[in-house]
């Protein structure tokens, strides 16, 4: 099949960066996008459920309220039907649990999360450099998100934090130990923060440090990759959502005595949605394509942003309940 009837849920609150991707991959003839903006209820389903039985649709994209993600998730998976979320992760670990429930009772199902970082150009050269084993073993970890401030719907521990966490684990891996502390002004409803500041340790000794902020007024997004022979830096990241700036890979290896010649790599291109959304189409045409953005990933991302949160001595009795 070369071009995909794709059901937008929630069209109206679909991010620049996925807007343009499917307008891209739609001009290609790869995806007929069709708005369908309904509530999570059994009248919006009712009318995703007759566009299926007429075989009027192919899949389902998801960018309404995070907070409606796992009733159209689940729905969606416990039909039969490919999900893509634009969202990289829903809103509590609960949710992703009964997630990957329906996904594993249904046969052959595929649902992806919107983890567009992992994407880029500059992440997947950076990727390429640390997997060749060149830099040695990975030693410490960095990153900076921040933001001027998060709007009405969202915040920043949830967008576009889960893109810097999920970045440190493609290059770290899981984290042991976690202890963090957020801003004392924050309500005990995850997603309030302003400001959350934790250090990471995984089984190996890999160490990280992050610092995500809403009151930034410089918007930055930055992982600093120290390793034995060398080191990794992203800065940027090229987006219409989010005014990062450009891409820019800055990279140096040592002979153990002096560092060589720094290089920096430019990237001029936005392509982490429209690579995402094409590698959702690959698994839509062969289920036996490799995953990516896994509820897996979703669930890590997740669960390391709420361990974050419940490891503030202040605030971790509520958020107990949360973490896992």
């Amino acid at each position: 099949m070369s071009n995909f009837r794709i059901a937008v849920i929630g069209a109206e609150q679909l991010d620049p960066d996925h807007h343009i991707a499917l307008n891209q991959l739609s001009e290609r003839g790869l995806v007929s996008a069709f708005a369908l903006d309904a509530a999570a209820s059994e009248q919006g389903f009712e009318a995703l459920r007759h566009a299926m039985k007429v075989d009027a649709l192919d899949a389902i994209t998801f960018a309404g309220p995070r907070a409606e993600l796992r009733d159209w998730a689940v729905f969606a998976l416990q039909n039969g039907w490919p999900i893509y979320s634009t969202h990289a992760v829903t809103s509590t670990i609960e949710d992703m649990v009964e997630i990957r429930r329906a996904e594993q009772m249904a046969a052959n199902a595929v649902i992806q999360f919107g983890l567009t970082a992992r994407h880029h150009e500059s992440v997947q050269t950076a990727k390429t450099k640390a997997a060749s084993g060149e830099y040695g073993r990975l030693l410490t970890a960095r990153g900076v998100c921040g933001c001027s401030g998060g709007n009405a719907t969202d915040s920043v521990i949830f967008d576009p934090g889960p893109q810097l966490i999920d970045l440190l684990h493609l290059f770290a891996g899981p984290f042991q130990d976690i202890s963090g502390f957020s801003d004392l002004d924050r309500t005990l409803e995850p997603g309030t923060e302003t400001n959350v500041f934790a250090t990471l340790r995984t089984h190996s000794g890999t160490l990280a440090n992050i610092h995500i902020s809403a009151s930034q007024w410089r918007p930055t997004f930055r992982l600093e990759l120290g390793f034995e022979r060398g080191y990794l830096w992203l800065e940027g990241l090229n987006s219409q959502h989010h005014n990062f700036g450009q891409e820019v890979l800055v990279y140096a290896r040592t002979d153990g005595h002096v560092v060589m010649h720094e290089t920096v790599d430019r990237f001029e291109q936005s392509n982490g949605a429209k690579a995402a959304l094409e590698a959702f189409l690959n698994r839509l045409r062969d289920r036996t394509t490799p995953a990516t953005g896994t509820s897996q990933d979703a669930f890590d991302t997740l669960n390391t942003i709420q361990r974050v949160l419940a490891a503030d001595p202040v605030f971790s009795p509520a958020e107990e309940r949360h973490a896992s």
